[in-house]
């Protein structure tokens, strides 16, 4: 018979928007870098040829398994046609996309990438309301408040440090921290699972909290997590909903992440 050794349930708090600071944060950090984000583009595309094997062969290759193999069109375009005529407008589309990036990056009145830091701050709005509901809601805000990834990742190295970040609607339940890996792999352990759970979370809004969808995100992360498993703790495996596991659970129009480590 299995024995809880450790139990938190760890709130996903969703906001409007992101803080006016972390926006700030962001948008002078993209200015900031305005050049170097410039040379940085044209050393990784910087002819026509690089743009066709970067660029224009992936799009298209891509773009491919989305058009249905039966499909004609009304002006007589099969699948492969159409594939190819998508091809050939990307493949000649490097005029464009060079003259287009040159003009944002351009100096206008004196200023260096003018119209590309102009273009961040019509951004800021966007940016706050995908932030606060795409990240936010699983990494917080380090400087004040961490969120559910970083928690969970802290909580399964051990580090007891933690219980002092946790926030009001967090739940223990039973015990406290747990180490589930050997000394040497805390940090891989940490940096992986907190990564881990950031895409989880991303991809759990993106499919408005489907349930195949939680359990999919679920089954990796716990699949993470047994593989850093140190054998002579006799932990039960972690496995989606099992006595040992990371979770992600929906509790009525609530999301939680959910950590238990059992001991057989």
């Amino acid at each position: 018979m299995s024995i809880i050794r450790s139990h938190v349930r760890l709130a996903v708090d969703f906001r409007a928007s992101a803080p006016a600071r972390v926006i700030a944060q962001w948008a002078e950090g993209l200015k900031l870098n305005a050049e170097r984000i410039n040379e940085k583009r044209q050393t990784m595309i910087p002819n026509e040829e690089t743009y066709q094997s970067k660029l224009a062969k992936p799009s298209t290759d891509k773009f491919a398994p989305f058009v249905n193999p039966s499909f004609t069109s009304e002006a007589g375009l099969d699948s492969g046609d159409i594939i190819n005529k998508q091809g050939a407008n990307v493949r000649d589309s490097y005029i464009d996309y060079k003259e287009a990036l040159d003009w944002v990056f351009a100096t206008v009145d004196g200023v260096s990438a003018k119209r590309y830091k102009e273009l961040v701050d019509l951004a800021r709005e966007e940016f706050s309301r995908g932030t606060a509901k795409r990240s936010l809601p699983f990494t917080g805000i380090k400087i004040e408040e961490l969120g559910p990834a970083p928690i969970a990742s802290c909580w399964l190295v051990g580090d007891q440090l933690v219980v002092g970040k946790l926030r009001n609607a967090d739940k223990v339940l039973e015990g406290g921290p747990f180490l589930v890996t050997k000394t040497k792999k805390r940090a891989a352990l940490k940096a992986a699972l907190t990564q881990r759970l950031i895409q989880a979370g991303a991809a759990i809004i993106r499919a408005n909290f489907s349930p195949a969808v939680i359990t999919a995100q679920n089954n990796l992360t716990n699949e993470l997590v047994q593989g850093f498993i140190d054998p002579a703790l006799g932990l039960d495996s972690f496995t989606t909903g099992g006595a040992s596991r990371i979770d992600y659970v929906m509790d009525k129009d609530d999301l939680w992440l959910e950590v238990q480590v059992s001991q057989v």
